[in-house]
């Protein structure tokens, strides 16, 4: 299959498989060439070359109708109409359209014929497209599109007397998840700054009115409401370029690295998040230019695509086979995922200089702290950096690997000194880009920071931790928005910088669509609020993001099949926290072992492979341990017996071993879920077996407006 798009005054032909001769010769007697960097084939825009690229790839919509023109049309035009779109989606899809879709399209050609005959003549020479298919889905297409110079307007039309709202299928959802692409995806939108309206048109007995925000149209109001739009509009002066705009965002953060990395480009991720890294790679350049050592710490709501800007650093910095950055985390599984993806992306093995698993990298220390030697790269980018390690921890690691050590107190070496020795995980990153800034007259610390997600043991004190190391290290600039700034009070005589461009205030995983604030008053251990957190809930409602809650493994597979079927791109997986109990998983998944190492846990060198596709499988579920950082279209959560409601409070259920290894196990178990519950890209489901503990939480989630798989 192929396909173009308008960009930058040029045209651009991308192909999903390597073109014939015969198309590679009709290319470039038009002067096509090859564009390496966007692996595409591009050329200016004229009249011979967009007619080249349309007899290539055809249009990317199925009918384009003046509105006067159907309006007159008889019964047989319309039948030509109907085959016209049949054979558009047999040539995109290598299928016939369903009967049922002619008999759509039949009867939403006739209730445009029947109900906008009295739109004023110049109303009329408005154009109608049928079938536009949204670039990046598999199957999104708006049923008909109407474009002014100012306004897109959708129209999804439904041969019902009511919108059909329940598990297996949402128009009102549909429709918003059509706008929500338009606004943030649709470049040309976008760019041109249009308004967009999304519209549910009910063909049948309907009643008009709004649902989530969504007018409902029926044959009583259509005709008004359309009128209404038109009002003193012009016609769309720039529609050749809006139906071949290109896509502006790739808010799956594995889709954006790989193509990063296969592509050679950074991918558009937000406006935001373009500002943050804009002003990161000043600060870099200011620490170059003038001999500086920084600390920027960027922190932001979940899913503000933190790692994807970490990553972005790295890879501008690397770029011409350089080594200036590395990317840092302890988070095994997201490394793991991170290097699977990028050698796939790049066909080789590249990933391992540019991405270091922290506990890796910890051996530098020792290494580098002991035998002077300073790693290759000037720029230190730490994911995940409030989970940083204190000085028990890391002495506990060091110990493990090296064997407590025994210092002759007569030898002069590095360890002579017990507190030389015993350091937290920042304070020994600041001691190794203290030695690289005196090889490379600049150092440069990046800390991505997640508020609320701390899970393990040893990451509890959080900027305490970098605060101290701070303190030690006066001759450091730290830079941070007021969030993370007003809070490092203690730092001695280092300078302290206030840059809010290093908060990201926008959710790109969920489509700009925050979940968080749901989730801190939906499962805060203290601060749990569910009045408010229904007034969330029915924000969220009003997007194209569905929470779902079910006790029926059943419905849940019932449920991933039709999203297989209608969208076969979305990756959906089971989440369970780091604390499940067994015997309460069995009630949903008779013999499974989701404990670590458990058949039914991924495992180490899993993580890449079930993140990519075998999630979908539904064979085994992902802790929190190894989904931390990451994303899935549809994350199945199952609670399960770890976190409940009782008395109507939240409690922790959690072995003893388990409270004894943390200063507060409660909070890291309510961490463990705030996790969980902010993986969701375009639908979340929560999954509460059928287990006597669990009847108050799932009533509690039922109680607050929350939609239920049966």
């Amino acid at each position: 299959m192929a396909w173009y798009v308008y960009s930058d005054r040029q045209i651009k032909i991308f192909f999903d498989r390597k073109p014939s001769e015969e198309t590679l010769d009709k290319m470039k007697k038009v002067r096509y060439r090859w564009n390496p960097e966007e692996i595409c084939w591009a050329t200016e825009i004229n009249d011979s070359t967009i007619k080249v690229a349309k007899e290539i790839c055809g249009e990317n919509y199925g009918l384009k109708v003046k509105i006067g023109d159907i309006v007159s049309a008889d019964d047989a035009k319309i039948g030509k109409w109907v085959n016209c779109l049949n054979g558009y989606i047999s040539r995109i899809y290598d299928r016939e359209a369903s009967d049922s879709q002619k008999e759509a399209w039949k009867n939403c050609f006739e209730f445009i014929r029947e109900n906008l005959n009295k739109l004023s003549e110049a109303q009329q020479e408005f154009e109608l497209i049928f079938e536009y298919s949204l670039r990046g889905t598999a199957h999104e297409r708006p049923d008909v599109i109407l474009l002014t110079n100012i306004k897109v307007i959708s129209l999804e039309f439904k041969k019902k007397d009511a919108p059909q709202i329940d598990e297996n299928k949402d128009d009102v959802a549909q429709a918003i998840r059509y706008k929500e692409y338009l606004q943030n995806h649709h470049e040309v939108t976008k760019k041109r700054k249009m308004n967009v309206i999304s519209y549910l048109v009910c063909t049948g007995n309907a009643k008009k009115g709004n649902l989530r925000g969504i007018d409902i149209l029926t044959k009583d109001n259509f005709c008004e409401v359309i009128e209404e739009e038109l009002n003193n509009a012009q016609s769309c002066s720039f529609s050749a370029e809006w139906l071949n705009s290109p896509r502006t965002e790739q808010p799956d953060m594995l889709i954006a690295i790989g193509k990063m990395y296969r592509a050679g480009t950074i991918p558009y991720v937000s406006d935001a998040n373009q500002d943050c890294l804009k002003q990161v790679r000043k600060y870099i350049k200011d620490a170059r230019d003038n001999h500086k050592k920084i600390l920027i710490l960027i922190n932001g709501v979940p899913g503000a695509g933190k790692t994807a800007v970490g990553q972005s650093i790295v890879f501008k910095e690397n770029e011409n086979g350089k080594a200036n950055a590395v990317y840092l985390s302890g988070n095994g599984p997201l490394v793991d995922v991170l290097r699977y993806q990028i050698n796939k992306a790049a066909n080789k093995d590249i990933a391992g200089n540019a991405i270091k698993y922290m506990r890796q990298f910890m051996d530098c220390f020792w290494e580098y702290f002991g035998e002077k030697e300073v790693p290759q790269q000037s720029i230190l980018v730490f994911d995940e950096a409030q989970r940083a390690w204190d000085e028990k921890k890391m002495a506990k690691e060091r110990d493990e690997k090296y064997g407590v050590l025994d210092v002759d107190e007569n030898e002069v070496d590095i360890y002579a000194l017990n507190e030389e020795i015993t350091f937290s995980e920042p304070e020994g990153l600041f001691r190794i880009c203290d030695r690289i800034y005196k090889r490379d007259k600049f150092a440069v610390l990046i800390g991505l920071y997640g508020n609320g997600q701390v899970i393990y043991e040893g990451e509890e004190s959080g900027l305490v931790l970098w605060e101290a190391a701070l303190k030690k290290h006066d001759d450091w600039t730290v830079i941070a928005s007021n969030s993370i700034a007003s809070q490092l009070n203690d730092i001695g005589t280092a300078e302290k910088k206030v840059d809010n461009t290093m908060f990201l205030s926008t959710s790109i995983r969920a489509d700009f669509v925050d979940c968080s604030k749901w989730v801190d008053l939906a499962i805060g251990i203290n601060n749990a609020n569910p009045d408010n957190a229904r007034t969330e809930l029915e924000k969220i409602q009003k997007t194209s993001m569905r929470i779902f809650v079910t006790r029926s493994m059943d419905a849940v597979k019932k449920h991933c099949d039709e999203i297989k079927a209608n969208h076969p791109e979305w990756k959906y997986g089971l989440m369970v926290s780091n604390f499940a109990k067994n015997n309460v998983i069995q009630k949903a998944l008779p013999g499974w072992n989701v404990e670590r190492k458990g058949a039914n846990a991924v495992n180490d060198r899993e993580y890449g492979p079930w993140f990519s596709k075998d999630c979908r499988k539904l064979e085994k579920a992902c802790s929190v341990f190894g989904n931390q950082g990451l994303e899935l279209d549809v994350p199945i959560v199952v609670f399960a017996g770890e976190y409940v409601r009782d008395g109507g409070m939240w409690k922790t259920k959690i072995s003893e071993y388990n409270r004894q290894k943390y200063e507060n196990p409660d909070t890291i178990v309510e961490n463990n879920f705030r996790v969980l519950l902010t993986r969701a890209k375009k639908e979340l489901i929560l999954h509460i077996p059928e287990h006597p503990d669990l009847n108050e939480t799932y009533n509690y989630f039922v109680g607050m407006g929350m939609d239920e798989l049966k």
